[in-house]
């Protein structure tokens, strides 16, 4: 029996056929096996299967801050398509709300595409964004036609509280110079005396003297004032008119780094003082023209200000995934970049660990007009891994785990 079935083994070979069949010279049993031939059929036919798919997916969602505007924040969305071939709708909501919309022009021979929206302040970041591609003729997969998220990334709105001593035409440029929450605090036209009920109760990023104190402050509300704006880490900005209180103003100088050793001392003080103390910070501008200047266009004297009290001492960097998961051997895309604005350039590093094993290494590129590092990582096989995000001190910064998914039909 061996003999003939050995035999008839041999007379496959000579035909070609095999490699096809294995045939068991102790049970007489066949058992399929995938061949050559069947292996290169298969991949033919698989590939004849992707030219038939058609899919659109949302592959990365970018979310950064505008630097040239402190208001605003863009979304960049990376589409992959696959024989797509005619108009598909981007929506962007928040809340529910949409927010932003466009259309797009995909063609069967292009892959890739870019959507950025720029977002200002009229979303709540406490909600969810949504981002959904509308389906195209034949397209059967449309899980990944939409991605949903939430973002820590708050436009750079500070909370103001402006006090004026009197309505005067500073007054008026500069509520037309504040771009942010504010609450005007001025007193009344009858009994010229404020009403502060509501700013002791509130916590402000930023305080601005405004003309004020015209009247008299006394012990007791300097006393509380101080001790507000040092607990809640409230920054200072007077902008001096010349009708203040001169007892007053004595009192309040030392918030800005002067003592007024006599009141005639006053005619001394440069235009602009900075001063900083601690975490406390201040600015006195001293321009009896400065309504003049902000009115003409020229914001220098405000935006120097808002800048020198708002600004942080130490930048902190935050990194992040584009997107969830990702499938074997594509593009992992990460990125970070800093709670403020950094001129020089920084030296990031990307150690990729699987189950506490080190993988390999990987540097961060700088993109010149986002002013955001980045990177797209190749990992080939699946599993959850860790990024360690290093400093250019070997200082880890952050640990980010990203999960790489089996994926059967590659884009």
């Amino acid at each position: 029996m061996k003999g003939s079935y050995s035999l008839f083994f041999l007379l496959l070979i000579a035909s070609g056929l095999a490699t096809s069949l294995y045939i068991n010279s102790f049970t007489g049993e066949i058992n399929n096996e995938p061949t050559i031939q069947d292996v290169i059929t298969s991949e033919i036919a698989e590939s004849d299967h992707k030219k038939d798919i058609v899919d659109i997916a949302i592959k990365n969602v970018i979310v950064y801050p505008n630097r040239f505007d402190k208001k605003s924040i863009y979304i960049d969305i990376e589409i992959n398509n696959q024989n797509g071939d005619g108009f598909t709708q981007i929506t962007l909501s928040n809340g529910g709300k949409l927010i932003a919309s466009d259309k797009m022009k995909l063609y069967s021979n292009k892959h890739t595409y870019f959507q950025s929206f720029l977002i200002n302040d009229n979303v709540n970041f406490n909600s969810l964004f949504d981002i959904k591609l509308s389906s195209l003729k034949l397209e059967s997969n449309i899980s990944n036609n939409r991605h949903s998220f939430t973002t820590n990334l708050k436009t750079e709105k500070l909370d103001i509280a402006l006090i004026s001593g009197t309505l005067n035409y500073n007054s008026r440029a500069i509520i037309s110079n504040i771009d942010n929450n504010f609450d005007h605090f001025f007193p009344a036209f009858d009994s010229h005396v404020h009403n502060f009920e509501d700013f002791w109760f509130k916590k402000y990023d930023i305080v601005i003297f405004d003309n004020f104190p015209e009247m008299p402050i006394s012990d007791r509300w300097f006393n509380l004032f101080i001790k507000k704006i040092y607990s809640e880490n409230t920054s200072l900005i007077m902008f001096k008119g010349g009708g203040e209180d001169l007892d007053s103003f004595q009192k309040i100088a030392p918030l800005f780094g002067i003592n007024l050793s006599n009141k005639g001392d006053i005619k001394n003080i440069s235009k602009k003082t900075f001063f900083s103390k601690n975490h406390f910070k201040s600015v006195l501008i001293n321009d009896k023209l400065l309504y003049k200047y902000l009115l003409q266009g020229d914001k220098t004297y405000i935006e120097e200000a808002i800048d020198w009290v708002s600004k942080k001492k130490d930048l902190s960097y935050k990194f992040f995934v584009g997107n969830e998961n990702y499938y074997t051997n594509e593009s992992v895309f990460i990125y970070g970049f800093a709670d403020g604005i950094d001129t020089n350039k920084k030296d990031f590093k990307i150690h990729i660990f699987k189950d506490g094993i080190h993988i390999h290494e990987e540097n961060l590129y700088l993109n010149p007009m986002s002013d955001y590092y980045f990177n797209k990582l190749k990992i080939s096989n699946a599993g959850e891994y860790e990024l360690k995000i290093l400093d250019e001190e070997n200082i880890t910064l952050q640990m980010i785990n990203v999960n790489i998914l089996e994926e059967l039909i590659k884009l």
